[in-house]
């Protein structure tokens, strides 16, 4: 009957639920109050789903006459938005098919899955959040396919709250530290003046992934195309290539020493582009040009001598202003080099980076690679993947690739055979 009642109304999710098939390793724990678990996976409490409905529900204002939920669970966050007598119409996207085949025939749902207010819809390949929304998180771990990228992206909305208070803390000493830098280095072009100097190129960006190693020929043939990270600059020095730029982010003091623990007079022909907030001495020791960018931060729009024309994107990672550099000086094809935002063989860095370590036992995440299996990654690093993938859209007239199998897939990348990451 339940089933019924989702084929009549929502007939493409009767029709993924079918093609889904059966759970495996599906239990109805009880307690309380019977909850499902797929894989080890609790969807909701035994004991409390009502009041963790709630607790979810939190993110969508009372106010709301729309909302969006990721992932059905049982039907209790669902349940709780739809009791708001001000809602007029909830979107519920699903994450995982078997998950919610599993639900239509273990619980009971018709009560809102019949509420006329109700879409349920399947995710879009290329969807993006939409505002305001809530989440359930045991569905989170669970999405597949395009909601897998979905749920990253409300993983990283989630998150983006304690980032910004992080930041805010750190705020009062990356301002005198910003301030510093200025007063030593602020005659430095801004990085603007760059931007258009290699019209039509291929550019590569190098990261500090583990699959670096694999291209350092072709990269020391390259190396006047060369876009490299921070963190890639000693290992790629060590197998004798010296990239045209060097782009640094981080604020970290001791890392950044660490990192910039190189022969700096081969790097007199090399053009490094550094953001206000690193350390003065990595700037002091550097033998060739500098350009000073900056970003659409909250830190960076309060400083007064911030220029406008001088932006790189941000979010994170210093993949992304290194990526953005190729493209604003003018590339129409950027290749990845070590752009892993995976753990492979393991290891977090290429081997001589500074951050290199053995990491396969704390991987909290997975990604897609290439050929379509599961990469052990990092949170933070699926963060990053999934901003530069939105990077990647904003920009059609680049052609992206990704030069690893074995890294992350980069959703708009062209993979090492010439096909895009779907």
């Amino acid at each position: 009957m339940t089933f019924a009642l989702l084929a009549r109304r929502f007939p493409a999710v009767a029709a993924a639920v079918e093609s889904a098939g059966p759970a495996s390793e599906l239990e109805l724990r009880a307690g309380p109050v019977p909850a499902l678990a797929l894989g080890g996976l609790q969807l909701e409490s035994r004991f409390a789903p009502e009041e963790e409905a709630a607790l979810q529900a939190r993110l969508v204002p009372a106010t709301a006459t729309t909302a969006t939920v990721y992932g059905t669970a049982q039907g209790s966050l669902v349940r709780a938005l739809l009791a708001r007598p001000t809602l007029v119409h909830l979107r519920v996207v699903v994450l995982n098919p078997r998950s919610l085949g599993a639900l239509l025939a273990h619980l009971p749902c018709e009560d809102w899955l019949g509420d006329p207010r109700l879409a349920l819809e399947l995710p879009g390949a290329d969807e993006e959040l939409a505002c305001p929304f809530a989440a359930t998180p045991g569905e989170l771990a669970l999405a597949t396919g395009a909601g897998a990228r979905l749920a990253d992206l409300v993983r990283l909305e989630l998150a983006t709250p304690f980032l910004r208070r992080n930041l805010r803390a750190r705020a009062p000493a990356l301002q005198e530290r910003i301030a510093a830098n200025l007063a030593r280095f602020g005659a430095d072009a801004p990085v603007d003046g760059l931007f258009g100097a290699r019209p039509g190129a291929s550019l590569c960006v190098a990261a500090a992934g583990p699959t670096l190693a694999e291209h350092y020929d072709e990269l020391r043939a390259r190396a006047h195309e060369l876009v490299a990270v921070d963190a890639a600059l000693k290992p790629l020095l060590a197998a004798d290539i010296v990239p045209a730029f060097v782009v640094t982010q981080d604020a970290h003091e001791e890392g950044m020493r660490r990192v910039f623990s190189v022969a700096h007079a081969r790097l007199a022909e090399s053009t490094l582009v550094w953001f206000p907030e690193v350390v003065g001495e990595v700037m002091a020791r550097w033998p060739g040009p500098r350009r000073l960018a900056w970003s659409e931060s909250e830190l960076h729009r309060a400083v007064p001598a911030r220029r406008a024309a001088a932006v790189l994107f941000t979010s994170g990672s210093v993949v992304h202003p290194a990526t953005d550099l190729a493209v604003r000086l003018g590339a129409r094809r950027v290749e990845f080099f070590g752009a892993d935002f995976a753990l492979c063989g393991g290891r977090s860095h290429v081997a001589g980076a500074a951050w290199e370590r053995a990491a396969g036992a704390v991987a909290g995440a997975t990604v897609l690679d290439a050929a379509g299996g599961s990469v052990p990654s990092l949170p933070n690093l699926v963060g990053y993947l999934r901003d530069l993938e939105r990077y990647v859209a904003r920009h059609p007239e680049v052609e992206f690739v990704q030069r690893s199998r074995a890294g992350a897939a980069i959703r708009g990348a062209r993979g090492p055979e010439g096909v895009h990451a779907a």
